[in-house]
């Protein structure tokens, strides 16, 4: 009885991961289980940079969100080297680093709560008082609420949208019905939703039971905690994410590697 992985999403940057998975003798499980889509602002977000008054800054929480943004290079280029722009890690910084951009980020392993304290302490310096959060329709209050709270005024483009996709998770349903150890690999709260979408009551609450869910970041980890998984593993700030689950990969039990 082989342990499951699964990986809740398709990506190149996992390519190394499944490999190990597969090498270590893991089922391995890696489905898309959310497409992206234009948001309802996305059309006229270069027009809103363009127009941005000093005081304002922009920020995201998601690599979606900087593919979005990084659309309206190489027009804005220099405009956004002007404004104050700030991403929750280096994974939602890529693709303006990759464009010659470098936003402010607090830190590998933070939450968006935790970006929304690091805007504050900078916001004097940074001459920032209003901050455009660019967004998804499933994106979760904790940037926009946490900013609010510090006393900085919120302004929300909705850059983009995600949508659930059909995807195979019958291999889950065989794990658990085997008793077979799973470790599940998320990385958004939508991911979590969109996977449990596909489980029965009592397949739902057994996974959440038996799995060993491994989470990108605290928000994550939070939204896991309150559907009831018993076992989160979330890696502590500076550790990359791929690296700590390789090494999560030769513990199915759940202890932390």
């Amino acid at each position: 009885m082989s342990a499951l992985f699964i990986i809740t999403r398709l990506d190149p940057r996992d390519d190394a991961l499944e490999t190990e998975a597969w090498n270590l003798g893991y089922e391995v499980v890696r489905e898309s289980l959310l497409v992206t889509e234009p948001g309802v602002d996305a059309t006229w977000l270069a027009d809103r940079i363009a127009a941005i008054p000093d005081g304002t800054g922009l920020a995201w929480t998601s690599r979606r969100a900087a593919n979005v943004l990084a659309l309206t290079l190489p027009r804005e280029y220099l405009k956004l080297n002007r404004v104050p722009l700030y991403a929750l890690g280096e994974e939602s910084a890529g693709p303006l680093r990759l464009n010659g951009i470098s936003p402010f980020i607090p830190g590998e392993g933070q939450g968006a709560a935790e970006l929304a304290e690091f805007i504050a302490k900078r916001a004097a310096a940074d001459g920032v008082h209003r901050v455009i959060f660019l967004h998804g329709n499933r994106s979760l209050p904790d940037l926009p609420d946490g900013l609010k709270a510090r006393g900085i005024d919120v302004e929300f483009l909705q850059v983009y949208k995600t949508r659930f996709v059909t995807a195979d998770v019958s291999g889950l349903e065989v794990a658990l019905e085997e008793g077979a150890p799973i470790m599940a690999a998320f990385f958004s709260p939508s991911g979590v939703e969109a996977l449990e979408r596909f489980l029965t009551p009592d397949s739902r609450t057994r996974f959440r039971e038996r799995a060993v869910a491994m989470a990108k970041g605290p928000t994550t980890a939070r939204a896991l905690e309150q559907r009831g998984y018993r076992t989160v593993l979330v890696p502590e700030r500076a550790v990359p994410f791929d690296r700590y689950m390789k090494e999560a990969l030769h513990s199915p039990s759940g202890e932390r590697p």
